[in-house]
């Protein structure tokens, strides 16, 4: 199958912790996309806002962009467009409990997971990648 090249784009950037750049890359193809694949896109622009916002210290949009996030992608496991969205969940499930539980005790902030958006059979992410 052939894939958008700016969707390849946005998945080498979200995989490089580029997730503004991601976002931005993706919101072009998003705006044109009228199909079944816009909420996946939808989906995967508000992940990549949420990390933007942890990195930014905004744990609460961090959160709020996650959890809107995951019900745009859940429709979408377990693959879609050769991305591994039940991995890719998975992973954003974890960061979000972290998170969440930070916010409510304190203490120093977790280390998150940053999912990666592996292609289907691709390991989720690389040994020791967490940021």
């Amino acid at each position: 199958m052939e894939y958008d090249p700016r969707f390849l784009k946005a998945v080498e950037e979200f995989n490089q912790g580029l997730f503004y750049e991601s976002h931005e890359t993706l919101e072009e193809l998003w705006l044109e996309d009228h199909g079944p694949e816009r909420d996946f896109y939808q989906g995967i622009i508000q992940v990549a806002a949420g990390y933007f916002k942890w990195e930014q210290e905004v744990p609460q949009g961090a959160i709020k962009l996650l959890r809107s996030a995951m019900r745009k992608l859940e429709p979408y496991r377990p693959v879609c467009l050769g991305v591994a969205v039940t991995e890719f969940l998975s992973d954003i499930e974890a960061d979000l409990a972290a998170v969440e539980g930070w916010c409510d005790k304190g203490g120093a902030p977790p280390e998150l997971r940053m999912p990666r958006l592996s292609r289907q059979g691709e390991p989720a992410r690389d040994s020791g990648s967490s940021r």
